[in-house]
């Protein structure tokens, strides 16, 4: 089998299959996905991993990470966002933003020594992960003590209730405790009560600032929660 563009392939064998993600895949596709790993080093994402094992690693991602990250933040938004988080027209047309090349740079090169890339699962897949860094100069409460934040943690729908999202979580207080950080911060969307009660549980507590985000495509609210270390 020839293949010119492994990225490309991998988000094929994901994207082609749509809404609901699916949590199964036909043997010649799975073939595909394992040649994929083998000869480009690719890591996959959970529906084309191994066995998913709720003892599996945080770890810092890798630039052979990227394409699992973007496509784990594609499934995501499908089952997540649909029913009242985004609308079903915007969620039926997303493109794989942002782009794998977005995530390879991240893991290549971060924006700055305070950013960090984590992801839940062996190396070869990813069945999550955490965005982190510095609060942007626009979030920050110039009445509180530095924070870190972060800017998107998603895991997969086939790896969800398995402690994954915790497992992220701690690696981002240790992260950022490192970095000599107090608190941590992030945005979560206004309509999705399942993440903010995921967050409530774990003690982050929401602090009564909201914002409107319009991308003119899609347009939503988000609420800001806190939690200290």
């Amino acid at each position: 089998m020839v293949v010119a563009d492994p990225y490309g392939e991998l988000t094929r064998l994901i994207i082609s299959r749509g809404d609901p993600p699916a949590d199964s895949f036909s043997a010649s596709d799975i073939r595909t996905a394992q040649l994929l790993r083998r000869r480009f080093g690719l890591s996959l994402p959970a529906p084309l991993a191994d066995d998913i094992d709720t003892n599996e690693p945080v770890r810092v991602a890798t630039p052979h990470d990227a394409g699992a990250i973007a496509l784990t933040k594609w499934r995501c938004f499908g089952v997540n966002y649909r029913g009242g988080g985004l609308s079903d027209e915007f969620l039926d047309n997303r493109e794989l933003v942002p782009p794998v090349s977005f995530w390879t740079g991240r893991a290549l090169v971060p924006p700055s020594p305070n950013h960090r890339l984590l992801v839940w699962g062996r190396p070869g897949q990813v069945l999550g992960y955490a965005d982190l860094g510095p609060v942007h100069d626009e979030d920050k409460d110039p009445e509180l003590v530095d924070a870190g934040e972060v800017y998107e943690l998603y895991i997969d729908p086939m790896a969800q209730g398995l402690g994954g999202g915790s497992k992220l979580l701690d690696g981002a207080s240790e992260w950022f405790a490192s970095r000599g950080l107090g608190r941590m911060e992030l945005w979560v969307l206004a309509t999705n009560p399942k993440a903010q009660g995921f967050y409530r549980s774990r003690g982050w507590n929401d602090t009564g600032r909201c914002q409107h985000v319009d991308l003119e495509v899609v347009a939503f609210d988000e609420v800001r929660f806190s939690l200290q270390i």
